[in-house]
């Protein structure tokens, strides 16, 4: 039977291109996507299912969940989306983030896990990965809401881990400096790669590396696999 993995976040960076690595080694992929990318259109050509949702709107996010429930058969569930904003100077506007970076990486992977959970069960290996980050561990004082929402799914993950073990396993895959952005400036580049042990930004390949290893290693559940090139364990 061909497997079927579901990915949040499809359509830009890390999960776009886990979606064609799976689409290559022969899994049915569907997932999520926030707004139209040119990618989405290259994934709908290769028949991806997607659906739309905007996780920071409760009307779409009860509509989307309302989709989600017609999956019968899951084996692979990534909660790739993500949403980033460091400190704001005004208190109301850096709660009105924690709002919205809670319903990304909290209230939405709960909901999707439970109205998944089942036809994880179906699989006869369930697995769900949650992208987190290595400042779940290690919080950075400039990114104060992000890093809690961060950590927030990471401990969501372990209890589920506990919760639909035996049948699901879960693990957590805490990223480093894999790919920067295009507005990230070459000063803090350096600064960054300073902090890493290897000295360099790792792309995405070591992640669906050890999304593959994940995926095969069916005695892992409740890991937490920091993949930073040593970012972690240097002086942040």
């Amino acid at each position: 039977m061909t497997k079927h993995a579901f990915i949040t976040g499809i359509g830009h960076r890390l999960g776009y291109y886990l979606a064609c690595q799976l689409l290559e080694k022969g899994y049915k992929v569907s997932g999520h996507y926030h707004q139209e990318r040119p990618n989405i259109e290259l994934l709908r050509d290769q028949g991806v299912t997607l659906f739309q949702a905007d996780f920071c709107q409760e009307n779409s996010v009860k509509d989307f969940i309302g989709e989600l429930s017609h999956i019968q058969q899951l084996d692979v569930l990534i909660h790739n989306a993500s949403a980033f904003f460091p400190n704001q100077s005004d208190p109301w506007q850096q709660a009105e983030d924690l709002t919205k970076l809670v319903a990304v990486h909290m209230q939405v992977p709960l909901l999707i896990t439970e109205v998944l959970k089942q036809a994880l069960s179906n699989s006869d290996n369930g697995c769900i990965v949650a992208m987190t980050d290595i400042y779940v561990h290690h919080p950075n004082e400039h990114y104060s809401a992000y890093c809690a929402s961060k950590s927030g799914l990471d401990s969501l993950m372990q209890s589920y881990a506990r919760l639909l073990a035996p049948s699901v396993r879960v693990n957590c895959i805490e990223p480093g400096p894999i790919l920067f952005l295009p507005e990230h400036s070459e000063a803090y580049r350096q600064q960054v790669m300073q902090q890493t042990l290897l000295n360099c930004e790792g792309g995405f390949e070591p992640i669906w590396q050890t999304l593959q290893m994940i995926l095969q290693n069916q005695f892992l559940t409740g890991a937490r696999i920091a993949v930073d090139g040593g970012r972690s364990v240097a002086k942040l």
